[in-house]
């Protein structure tokens, strides 16, 4: 029995009421686990803490109900814990999130047909490399804090093992294959235990890595390490090795001279990280590519982007909306680093740029997440059409007289995907935002006794911005004392 034309589109209409409810639950669910907004989140906490407000900062660190963001919400606490002195909570906080990012590494493929249906922000974040390695960097201060020097070095090893492993992995060539920084780092823990063999061969490790950062991320290779190579190598009597370092890069003979009395070292830490922020671009999708394969049309449109042309052979069929994160700079007022203790001084050195790993980093990365947002769109697209379609092809009702009320439903069914499409589409802009920009490595010789240092700020200009008092420390003769300082300027 058919229908009459009022109740059959009556029924239509009430299906499709159905499937826009359902749509839009789906939707809903698809934006409550999003981590697009996941700045929002923290935003109250990095107030706080730019303060200087640890315990505000703490109380402001909201703890995801979900699963995406919960190794974030470890790397965060992990940090403001660290600087609140508080150790060995710190150090629990970073092993939960490098346990976790182990786990995330096992791709979960639910969540991946979820984000080709929504955005990358519905799968659970994994961390940029980067920043899995600097989860080592502050679990050997804790230790080095708590006076464990051996489990600080084991962290330093951990830490370029790991980096290793994940370039092997990666679906891209990376630039940031080992940690020059963790390198030099793990070379002065080796040096301040009289490890000498293993300290130089850190040292060089960190050369070979300093030198690859200069190709890549502009950082050249730090003066002081060239001297602590050129002054070891002659403590373990290779000088062969000692005439070739200081005719390559020109050193001086009374800078080779073993360090009199005892040395602070900081770590100085200043700045933020750059932090990822959404744009949109239209990709050109061309006639006739509506029946080529999903992943042949992105690739195409990867070139596009990188071969950007006008289309005179060939007519655009329709512009596809792209949502794509890009990481922004976070100006920082300093610009320089000077230590003094007392009558002396020295200049600090800049051991990390991570500013410049970010970049450098997502640029190797970009075409594999365009790729992806290509897809994830037309997937989403061609669906509405699909729908559309659907109801136009229908050959089982011979009754065309209801033919006009299902192209309409179809339409609008159609319509209502690619909004729904459109509204999910977001980039993944989650990052660990309260890391710095930028790590100076500042170091002093001192008379062996107690020593009041503090930390000059300089600006572009070279003014002093500020002057921090560190804690006072006694250090004995042949003795390195590590210490580290955040700023937030």
């Amino acid at each position: 029995m058919s229908l009459a034309r009022g109740q059959w589109t009556e029924s239509l209409m009430q299906g499709s009421s159905s499937l826009v409810s359902g749509l839009s639950v789906v939707l809903l669910l698809l934006l409550s686990g999003c981590g697009a907004a996941y700045s929002g989140y923290v935003s109250h906490s990095l107030k706080q803490l730019e303060k200087g407000n640890y315990e505000g900062a703490l109380d402001k660190l909201e703890k995801p109900t979900g699963k995406t963001n919960k190794l974030l919400y470890h790397l965060e606490k992990g940090l403001i814990l660290h600087y609140q002195g508080q150790y060995e909570a710190s150090n629990l906080e970073f092993e939960r999130a490098e346990r976790l990012s182990d786990q995330l590494y096992t791709r979960s493929i639910s969540r991946h047909v979820a984000a080709m249906v929504s955005n990358d922000a519905v799968i659970a974040y994994r961390g940029e490399e980067f920043e899995l390695a600097l989860i080592h960097y502050y679990r050997a201060m804790n230790y080095d804090r708590l006076g464990d020097r051996q489990a600080a070095l084991i962290e330093c090893r951990k830490a370029n093992l790991k980096l290793e492993n994940y370039s092997q992995q990666a679906e891209y060539e990376l630039s940031y294959k080992n940690d020059a920084f963790l390198q030099y780092m793990t070379g002065l823990f080796f040096e301040s235990e009289g490890e000498w063999n293993d300290a130089y061969i850190s040292y060089k490790d960190a050369l070979k890595g300093y030198r690859a950062y200069e190709a890549a991320f502009g950082l050249p290779v730090p003066h002081i390490l060239l001297v602590d190579l050129a002054r070891l190598a002659g403590h373990l009597g290779y000088e062969d090795e000692v005439q070739e370092y200081a005719e390559r890069y020109q050193l001086e003979r009374g800078e080779l001279q073993p360090v009199a009395g005892g040395e602070i070292v900081v770590f100085v830490e200043s700045g933020f990280v750059p932090r990822k922020h959404q744009v949109e671009f239209n990709m050109p999708i061309m006639e006739g590519e509506k029946d080529v394969k999903t992943q042949t049309v992105a690739e195409r449109a990867v070139h596009r982007y990188r071969h950007p042309h006008t289309y005179q052979r060939q007519r655009v069929d329709y512009w596809l909306r792209v949502a794509l994160p890009e990481y922004r700079e976070v100006r920082s007022q300093v610009a320089g680093v000077r230590l003094r203790a007392g009558e002396q001084s020295a200049t600090a050195t800049v051991g990390e740029d991570l500013a410049a790993i970010a970049q450098q980093t997502f640029t190797e990365k970009f075409d594999s997440i365009l790729l992806r947002a290509v897809a994830r769109n037309l997937v989403k697209y061609l669906a509405s059409k699909g729908i559309e379609k659907a109801f136009e092809d229908d050959e089982d009702d011979e009754d065309d007289e209801n033919d006009w009320a299902k192209k309409g439903v179809g339409k609008a069914l159609g319509g209502l995907v690619n909004l729904l499409g459109a509204a999910t589409e977001a980039a993944d802009t989650r990052s660990w935002l309260s890391l710095p920009r930028t790590i100076h490595i500042a170091r002093l010789s001192v008379a062996p006794g107690t020593a009041a240092p503090t930390l000059e700020f300089i600006d572009a200009r070279g003014q002093v911005l500020a002057v921090e008092p560190l804690p006072e420390v006694a250090v004995a003769a042949g003795e390195k004392v590590f210490l580290n300082f955040r700023t937030f300027r």
